[in-house]
């Protein structure tokens, strides 16, 4: 092909005719469809949860418990006739240890129920507006008041019942304290439950049940009844402290300071007993005191002065108190004069061994060699008898015991020259001193010696005794002691 020829020519295209775009009708068509549907669903949702709201206004929805009555879908008044028909029906079972049951009815207590109160107040207590979140956490409600019952009479009743069953039950046992003679110490014995029952935790249990119309309530040992003395009592175990402190310590009874008697620990124990109060009683003392030879004696007792009984009562206390504190010291004998005897003649104790009789004071005193008194008395000596007019002096002097006789006949001389004896007595001891004629003897015919009474009834002369002091001359005197009779 030469250069001078054109190049091949191509056919022109042909172009397609411009067109109107028009909307896809079917898909229009599909998008009004699903508007409708959305408006649908939100219309029935809004008339659906219209409709929960006014419906659930009057009743109550599903799941709902009002006080354990199942409410769901009631209105108020069939809930109101639910819970008095349970309330009507009621019945409590209340049991306790050791088999012990009885049972509750509405009947017995007068039980009644303000139902429609409750309803209304429970329906009061819903959220109509919440209906629909609410079916996912039903209500469970409690409405204060919902019954009321004679709780006097459900305590007499369970009263009664634990009475009954208590009849043959057994009761607890207090803890007590006593000697214990092995270890030789006051020991507690513990406490111990029985079968006994104490009515009050049973009828608290049952009120509870009655008030939230449990159908039944159960109690523990809480319901037993306990020891009203428990083994760790403060008073029992201060009590049983104190015994045996006192046990240690010991109880020593003198005069002065020196101790006459002292007390074993089981005698002190003897004394001692915890009460039921749980207090120590030591009132067993006097006994022991009035039984105990040597405390008996240092009461009893008579010295130059005075003329002692013993007191035991006082001994006692004193006892009493070296027991409950520890003092360290001893318990005294404690005594009171019956007889103050007149003052002793000076110098009599120096004199050695001899018998002085005191005509100013009407007493008698017997020294020994040591200036100890042996014996003493008071007498009658010398004096007016005025029935005859005559003065019979007791003469003054030291003298020296010459005999000694029983049962002998005193016949005096004839002063008032009647031609008969002034006297004839008969006496049961006789121990003259002078000229065999004056000497000491018992008068039994006398009721009282000493004092005045030689001034207008005195005797002939002699030394006039009581009998049982003129005994205990005759057993201490020899002939030859010395005599010695001054004012």
């Amino acid at each position: 092909m030469s250069s001078s020829e054109s190049p091949t020519s191509t056919p022109a295209q042909s172009m397609a005719p411009a067109t109107i775009w028009e909307p896809d009708k079917q898909a229009i068509s599909r998008r009004k469809r699903l508007r409708l549907i959305r408006i649908a669903i939100i219309t029935l949702a809004v008339v659906a949860y219209a409709t929960g709201f006014w419906y659930f206004s009057s009743h109550f929805l599903p799941g709902t418990t009002v006080d354990g009555v199942d409410a769901g879908m009631m209105d108020t008044e069939q809930l109101s006739d639910a819970i008095e028909r349970r309330a009507s029906e009621y019945e409590l079972q209340v049991t306790g240890p050791n088999d012990f049951a009885t049972t509750i009815t509405s009947a017995d207590i007068t039980m009644a129920s303000e139902a429609t109160k409750v309803a209304e107040e429970a329906l009061g207590r819903t959220t109509p507006a919440l209906w629909l979140p609410t079916l996912l956490a039903p209500q469970h409600m409690l409405i204060d008041a919902n019954v009321t019952y004679d709780q006097e009479r459900l305590a007499q009743l369970v009263g009664e019942a634990v009475d009954a069953y208590n009849a043959e039950a057994e009761p607890p046992t207090n803890a007590t304290a006593g000697y214990d003679e092995e270890s030789q110490a006051f020991v507690i014995s513990p406490d111990a439950l029985g079968t006994e029952l104490d009515a009050e935790p049973i009828v608290q249990a049952a009120t509870a049940a009655c008030t939230e119309l449990l159908g039944s309530t159960a109690v523990g040992d809480e319901a037993l009844r306990q020891p009203e003395v428990k083994k760790d009592s403060e008073q029992l175990v201060a009590s049983v402290d104190q015994a045996n402190g006192i046990l240690d310590r010991g109880v020593n009874v003198a005069v002065d300071e020196d101790v006459i008697a002292t007390a074993d620990r089981g005698t002190i124990a003897s004394w001692m007993t915890i009460l039921d109060d749980q207090t120590l009683d030591i009132s067993h003392v006097q006994d022991w005191v009035e039984s105990t030879e040597a405390i008996v004696d240092a009461g009893n007792a008579t010295d130059e002065e005075h003329v002692w009984e013993l007191d035991s009562w006082a001994t006692a206390v004193d006892i009493h108190r070296v027991m409950e504190h520890d003092l360290g010291d001893n318990a005294q004998v404690v005594r009171y004069a019956v007889v103050t005897k007149p003052v002793a003649t000076p110098g009599a104790k120096e004199r050695g061994r001899h018998v002085d009789v005191n005509l100013s004071t009407q007493f008698c005193r017997f020294y020994d060699s040591d200036g100890t008194v042996i014996w003493d008395s008071y007498c009658v000596t010398g004096g007016w008898d005025y029935e005859k007019g005559i003065m019979h002096e007791t003469p003054t002097g030291t003298f020296h015991l010459e005999n000694k006789q029983t049962g002998v006949t005193l016949i005096g001389a004839d002063l008032d020259n009647d031609q008969k004896p002034d006297y004839e007595s008969y006496v049961n001891y006789w121990m003259p001193f002078y000229m065999n004629d004056v000497g000491f003897h018992d008068a039994t015919w006398r009721s009282e010696f000493g004092g005045e009474i030689r001034s207008w009834w005195g005797s002939h002369g002699c030394i006039n005794l009581p009998y049982d002091k003129a005994v205990e001359l005759w057993d201490l005197i020899v002939i030859g002691d010395e005599v010695v009779v001054h004012y």
